[in-house]
């Protein structure tokens, strides 16, 4: 769909060009939103802070396009009645063994199955996707929402090294081995629970656009996500 649109909104620039008329970009279906994956040392949350202000400036709207992080969590404990901390196994993208389900069941009133968990928090992100205006970062949502209309896929990446030197001035009490392994750890639970909530091996072919961090700072990256938008018809 997203080849169409482009075909279809190039076609009629060159020929706008010809005539010296100015083309909107075509308006994409659904309520725009976007997500946002990482590994981990790309400043995902700066750039979702600047987007949100700048969205927020063009629209008007001083409540639009707001920043879904912990909350998707914090919604599906919400609706099944339990502690947050009873899913964060979840975005860990730990499994639950049959023993630990056993446990639970003895001892919580408020017990939930593991399946009943992941259902919920996937149709948590759902929900919020189609309410449009949202910016989800992490907690699986681009393969979730990957087909969704009015989807816009970033994903940040960087250089490891590049991660590693940023880790290690915020955490300078880790040796650089420590932080090495950190890094690894934390970015292949992020990769694992991409892959969970895609049902197999994540196509990272599905992101519209990808930013190497190390080479466009947070500003600029901004400038490329809207641009992005704007191309896709989602500006919005």
């Amino acid at each position: 769909m997203t080849e169409n649109i482009l075909l279809e909104y190039m076609q009629k620039r060159f020929k706008a060009l010809e005539t010296n008329r100015k083309v909107e970009p075509p308006k994409a279906q659904g309520l725009p939103f976007i997500t946002i994956s990482r590994p981990f040392g790309c400043p995902s949350r700066q750039i979702a802070d600047s987007l949100q202000r700048k969205l927020r400036k063009s629209t008007g709207d001083t409540k639009a396009w707001r920043i879904i992080n912990k909350e998707i969590m914090e919604n599906a404990a919400r609706e099944l009645e339990i502690n947050p901390q009873k899913i964060q196994y979840v975005f860990d993208a730990r499994q639950k063994t049959v023993m630990d389900d056993v446990v639970s069941a003895l001892d919580s009133r408020h017990y939930r199955s593991d399946r009943k968990i992941r259902k919920t928090i996937r149709e948590v992100i759902e929900n919020l996707s189609r309410q449009g205006h949202v910016i989800i970062i992490g907690r699986g949502g681009v393969a979730i929402t990957s087909d969704f209309e009015g989807a816009f896929h970033v994903r940040l990446y960087a250089p490891e090294r590049w991660r590693l030197q940023k880790m290690l001035i915020k955490e300078p009490n880790l040796s650089e081995a420590e932080a090495y392994r950190k890094l690894r750890f934390i970015d292949k639970k992020r990769t694992d629970l991409i892959n969970h909530f895609s049902g197999n091996k994540f196509d990272f072919n599905k992101f519209d656009i990808q930013i190497n961090c190390e080479r466009f700072d947070v500003e600029n990256a901004v400038e490329l996500i809207l641009k992005g938008m704007e191309l896709r018809g989602l500006s919005q």
